[in-house]
């Protein structure tokens, strides 16, 4: 009987306190109308002081939509509970925030019942995810590519959602609705091949009937083994991540890099995760690429840096690794725009910086010094501008055939990310002449040809 089902799960996992309040998501169909009943049956046994129903018109099925909202209604009134309805354009916030359907809906969905928990007070929150469900997730997630902790499935307890449905399955559901007597709304959504969901209960999983017919219950147990695996990772990642944390603030976090190379690679990488979810607030569109690329890095002499998703980057050097939300570049942005005569000298003092340019007819240069530069002065002409970088930014490098963006030539150089605003950028007739203290422009160099030398000096001050 599912409701002995459900009352083992809600023990195993313990679900519910005496005297607790529940707001329970019900759409209509049979998930979400068999845990109400269920729970609403057991109300007395496990000391439930309250429950409520909600429930969200994603407007996306029309007149549909609207029956399944008055349907729910009508049920909660034959319960004598108290029903919440909303109703939400999920077309329309899909496409303003670029999400899927099925991501846009679920957003939504969340936050309703968060803001109607906190309407009622009620400290729990109730949702219909099965077994189905739970194996469904768990294929959809190794198809696109996912982690330990994507392939555990969709956890039975998070902070005050709970899902007592997560042991049953469907067949075993629909056994009890018939029991009751009741008609389900069907959404007929979950039939169409456009969602991957869809595909994968509707195709995938009886095409792996085939090889096995018990292969739902193989692939739970699998989900449930690789659970276990990963709250033993997570258990170990706690107790060593507070030892290599070396700073920690708003949307910074910074581990040693000696101590985080020194574990196993599969604890370095969930540590490497664990801190990149601190920031970044989740695990999405992170790669198993990402995680791999960071970890070769760890023992770089050299200063490196990598984007990671959603404006998230990571800094390296020889005893640091830096997760931080935004970049340093746009956390302090430095931008200086100056004009220069020649002769003359300008102080830069948003790069405490200072150039000088003078004329001279020396025929030998000393070229050893990467802060002193040598232009034709007919190229260059007799006004400078000092300025900080900008986007797009490019010059034809001496000594190599073509342009390269400044950039690339920053990375090449291994350039600190806060420190390449402040290198001046030195134009003349409308083009870059030099990058202060990295390269000249092929165009301006001194050639045979020259008559008159301009000699500019770097210095920081």
């Amino acid at each position: 009987m599912i409701k002995n089902k459900v009352l083992e799960t809600i023990k195993e996992y313990k679900m519910i306190n005496d005297g607790d309040s529940l707001l329970i998501g019900v759409s209509g169909g049979a998930d979400s109308i068999s845990l109400l009943y269920a729970l609403y049956s057991l109300k007395d046994e496990l000391k439930i002081s309250s429950i409520y129903v909600a429930h969200l018109n994603h407007l996306i099925r029309k007149e549909e939509a609207f029956l399944d909202q008055k349907y729910v209604e009508n049920l909660s009134k034959n319960l004598g509970l108290l029903c919440l309805s909303e109703s939400a354009d999920v077309e329309a916030y899909a496409a303003q925030n670029k999400l899927s359907m099925e991501e846009a809906g679920r957003d939504l969905r969340y936050k309703f019942y968060a803001d109607t928990a906190d309407k009622v007070k009620a400290n729990k929150i109730v949702l219909g995810h099965t077994a189905d469900d739970m194996v469904e997730t768990f294929l959809m997630r190794l198809l696109r590519g996912s982690g330990l902790k994507g392939l555990t499935g969709i956890p039975p307890v998070r902070q005050n959602i709970i899902r007592p449905l997560i042991r049953t399955w469907r067949k075993e559901i629909d056994n009890y609705v018939a029991s009751l007597k009741l008609v389900p709304r069907i959404d007929y959504t979950n039939y169409e091949s456009k969602y991957l969901r869809n595909r994968v209960r509707l195709k995938l999983i009886p095409q792996l009937k085939i090889y096995n017919l018990n292969i739902k219950e193989i692939l739970l147990q699998t989900v449930l083994l690789l659970t276990e695996d990963y709250l033993y990772m997570e258990s170990k990642t706690k107790e060593v991540l507070s030892e290599i944390i070396t700073k920690e603030a708003e949307g910074m976090i910074e581990l040693n890099t000696k101590k985080l190379a020194s574990f196993e690679p599969s604890i370095t990488g969930h540590l490497i995760r664990t801190a990149i979810e601190r920031i970044k607030g989740n695990l999405s569109e992170l790669s198993f690429s990402h995680i791999h690329n960071l970890m070769k890095s760890l023992n770089s002499t050299e200063r490196w840096e990598q984007h990671l998703p959603d404006h998230t980057f990571a800094m390296g050097t020889r005893n640091s690794l830096i997760i931080t939300k935004e970049s340093p570049k746009e956390k302090e942005k430095i931008s200086f725009h100056y004009f220069l005569s020649i002769p003359g000298e300008i102080e830069i003092k948003e790069a405490n910086a200072k150039i000088t340019a003078e004329i001279t007819r020396e025929t030998q240069f000393d070229e050893s010094s990467p802060n002193v530069a040598f232009l034709d002065f007919e190229k260059v002409g007799k006004d400078l501008i000092i300025r900080s970088r900008k986007n797009g930014d490019r010059l034809f490098p001496l000594g190599i055939k073509g342009t390269k963006k400044v950039q690339d030539f920053f990375v090449d150089a291994k350039i600190p990310l806060e420190n390449r605003d402040t290198i001046p950028i030195i134009e003349a007739a409308g083009q870059i002449a030099w990058i202060a203290g990295l390269r000249i422009d092929e165009r301006v160099k001194v050639d045979k040809n020259t008559k008159k030398v301009v000699k500019l000096t770097y210095q920081t001050i």
